[in-house]
């Protein structure tokens, strides 16, 4: 008699393909959970090469910091003229042309640029405004800045910058371009050298200024370099409009690298502003909290 071979049912596939589904939905979440975490990870790993090249910067420079971007000379009015003959080469390229830390312009693994960036150029208008999305972009250093405000990516072969680099970290700079005629010469971690507003033209920061350098913010997610009031989301409360790109955990983190080297995840709202009360504590963002009103 010929042999009768056993077959599944429709029912067996059906609640086998139902497992298979169901445990898909249990670890779809694990994985992404996962995946975040390792982007987490991979960025604060960045900014801790990065803060260690600060360091080494500082280090072999005689004690200056590098500068948030060097300007040219000011006009009669105390204000940047901008246009091309003035470039601004930027810290990141700085750091990369001294060879504490090399980058390029490709997005993804290079280590100027978060690995939850958005593919978005924040500051093509010379500022992020109050699109939450801009500071989660990136910028392209050195650059030129427009009279209009607008930056426009350009090597200096004559200062030996000879690539552009894509950054998406921020950093803590008293930069005055377009919003301030005051000198914030020493207030934060660094500054924008060459500029000149109501007092002498901005210098290269030294690193003695910094009183509590293991807690002073030198870097973090976000693409603007100054506005420190506007640190959190909407400047505020943690909804729109911030300096800071919250990039990871749902957007409610920050990584940061501090002025000793090291690096950590910041929650939005530990993350410090310009008010004296929130720089008391483990994290602050003037050279000398007790200094500031």
């Amino acid at each position: 008699m010929p042999r009768r071979h056993r077959a599944f049912t429709l029912i067996e596939l059906l609640v086998v393909v139902a497992i298979i589904a169901l445990l898909i939905a249990i670890m779809l979440p694990a994985l992404g959970k996962a995946r975040e975490q390792a982007k987490t990870a991979k960025c604060l790993a960045n900014l801790k090469g990065i803060g260690n090249g600060l360091v080494v910067y500082h280090t072999e420079n005689d004690g200056f910091v590098v500068p948030s971007y060097n300007m040219g000379a000011p006009t009669a009015a105390n204000t940047y003229a901008g246009g091309d003959n003035d470039p601004l080469d930027g810290w990141a390229p700085i750091l990369d042309r001294d060879g504490m830390v090399p980058g390029r312009r490709a997005a993804g693994n290079q280590v100027f640029y978060c690995p939850n960036t958005l593919d978005l150029l924040g500051m093509a208008a010379g500022d992020t405004g109050a699109d939450p999305d801009k500071p989660r972009g990136y910028f392209e250093w050195p650059s030129i800045r427009k009279p209009d405000k607008s930056n426009v990516p350009t090597t200096i072969p004559d200062r030996n910058f000879t690539r552009i680099i894509r950054v998406a970290y921020w950093i803590n700079s008293a930069n005055s371009i377009g919003s301030s005629t005051t000198t914030d010469q020493d207030v934060y971690y660094t500054g924008s050298v060459g500029y000149k507003g109501t007092g002498p033209v901005m210098r290269l920061t030294k690193w003695t200024v910094f009183k509590r350098p293991q807690a002073l913010i030198a870097l973090a997610d976000g693409l603007y370099a100054g506005k420190q009031g506007n640190n959190r989301l909407n400047g505020v409360d943690g909804v729109t409009n911030s300096r800071v790109g919250y990039r990871h955990n749902g957007g409610k983190y920050a990584n940061a690298a501090f002025a000793d080297g090291h690096a950590e995840s910041v929650l939005y709202l530990d993350f410090p502003r310009t008010a004296k009360i929130e720089n008391v504590g483990p994290r602050t963002v003037y050279a000398d909290p007790d200094a500031q009103p």
